[in-house]
């Protein structure tokens, strides 16, 4: 017997034996059987003890606990609470005191009043021109906040959506990554033995092997990054760290087809919160610049007075009638003169932040076109692979039908099956990745127009 003949021989032997021990030869075939719907196999049961969280729910929490929304919270109390006391000078403010004291010799002054048993002084701004532009100031620049906290709140909306959706993507392609894994891995043994029988040469074994391990760390890099998905997850909805998170499917409503670019943009300059909270900065610096100049202008308050005297401090020595009770009531008038550089330089500093504010303003706009028109052919460019991605899907899943059949025939070994399940789990992975791209593009548009929470809450 010849030595081609006997490797022959021993070749039909291993291959007789992998048969044997593949009993389940059609499980792909099993796998592929909706191939006309396109769906992916049902994944298992929910461990035990974990938190079933929808995306509705996520937003939700979010909106309610994350540490940045409530940071912007106090921001705009801080807003609320200047603008009420910038106001406050225009309504009575009614001081009760005592300036009782010893006196010897002539009754002196205390912190600008005459000694008494008690005293009670009011004070009311009537006309201040200064004073009221700062009160307007303050109260747009209180909008200013408020409209920077629903800013906030739809980045936080889209910070959760965009890490649900990301996290319940690598989950799902987690399955396919380690089966992936795993049939590279039954295609090195395969390929070990062929290169033992001398089917094939030791280069084929190494590439083999190479294959398996970049297989695997692409288990253990996915692995990580899901673990780092459910930290961020978590740190957004305020779930404690220790709590394990379960997602559901869910997606990014699609664009309406007679959704155009220019209308999208046209929403974005109305209703984007940040180009929002920029318009009321500008008017805030408005009213600062009038508040300087109203510095010019005469004030005039109103004043009030009461004492209580006591003659301990030799009132009657000193003046020629002593009286207990002393009133005094009318107006504080103040009329500038000359200030020298301070006015004016006030009011170019004011003037210089009203240009800045308006300057942020139109860059604002500009990022907000600028990043429609991004996402807007982002949308188009991730649903044509998106499509290039459900295609080459489908032709995997066929061609591992067509291996299958072929194997069953003893056409084809069994590495040929293996190399096709690889390739149909590689395609169920680069699907779901180029769908979430899709969603990411138009969650991102949602962003930018101001309509995200209109969708998730």
């Amino acid at each position: 017997m010849s030595k081609q003949t006997r490797k022959t021989l021993l070749g039909a032997c291993i291959l007789i034996c992998l048969a044997w021990s593949n009993p389940n030869p059609c499980h792909a075939q099993q796998m592929g059987a909706g191939s006309d719907g396109g769906s992916p196999p049902q994944t298992a049961s929910p461990a035990a003890g974990a938190r079933q969280l929808t995306l509705p729910e996520a937003v939700a929490m979010a909106l309610r606990n994350n540490r940045d929304v409530l940071l912007a919270q106090t921001a705009v109390a801080q807003a609320d609470a200047e603008f009420r006391e910038a106001r406050s000078v225009f309504r009575p403010q009614v001081v009760l005191g005592s300036g009782l004291a010893a006196t010897a010799g002539f009754p002196l002054s205390i912190e600008g009043s005459a000694p008494s048993i008690f005293t009670v002084a009011s004070s009311q701004a009537l006309l201040n021109g200064n004073l009221k532009n700062l009160a307007k100031q303050a109260g747009q620049m209180r909008l200013a906040s408020e409209k920077s906290l629903e800013e906030k709140r739809d980045d936080i909306v889209a910070q959760t959506v965009s890490t649900y959706l990301d996290l319940d993507r690598n989950r799902r392609s987690l399955e396919y990554v380690s089966r992936h894994a795993q049939n590279l891995l039954a295609a090195e043994r395969i390929m070990g033995e062929r290169v033992a029988a001398g089917l094939e040469p030791p280069l084929q074994a190494t590439r083999a092997k190479l294959n398996s391990a970049r297989a695997r760390s692409r288990v253990v890099a996915m692995e990580n990054q899901i673990a780092m998905l459910e930290l961020s997850l978590r740190d957004l909805t305020g779930i404690p760290q220790s709590e394990a998170i379960l997602t559901e499917p869910a997606e990014v409503p699609a664009l309406s087809p007679d959704e155009t670019e220019e209308r999208l943009l046209a929403r974005a300059i109305e209703n984007n919160q940040g180009i929002q909270a920029l318009e009321e900065q500008i008017r805030a610096r408005e009213f600062q610049v009038k508040s300087q100049q109203s510095l010019r202008w005469p004030r005039i308050n109103l004043v009030g007075q009461y004492g209580l005297f006591s003659d301990i401090n030799n009132f009657s020595q000193y003046f020629q009638k002593f009286s207990r009770n002393n009133a005094t009531l009318g107006f504080s008038v103040q009329v500038p003169i000359y200030q020298g550089d301070t006015l004016s330089a006030g009011i170019a500093k004011a003037q210089a932040e009203l240009a800045a504010a308006r300057y942020r303003r139109d860059q604002g706009r500009a990022a907000v076109a600028a990043g429609i028109r991004q996402m807007w052919n982002e949308v188009q460019q991730q649903s044509s692979g998106q499509e290039v991605a459900k295609l080459e899907l489908e032709v995997a899943r066929r061609s591992l039908d067509a291996v299958l059949a072929q194997y069953e025939e003893g056409r084809v070994n069994r590495l040929a099956v293996e190399e096709a399940r690889s390739q149909e789990d590689e395609s169920w992975v680069n699907f779901f990745q180029a769908g979430y791209l899709a969603e990411k593009a138009r969650l991102e548009l949602l962003r930018l127009s101001g309509e995200i929470r209109t969708v998730f809450q």
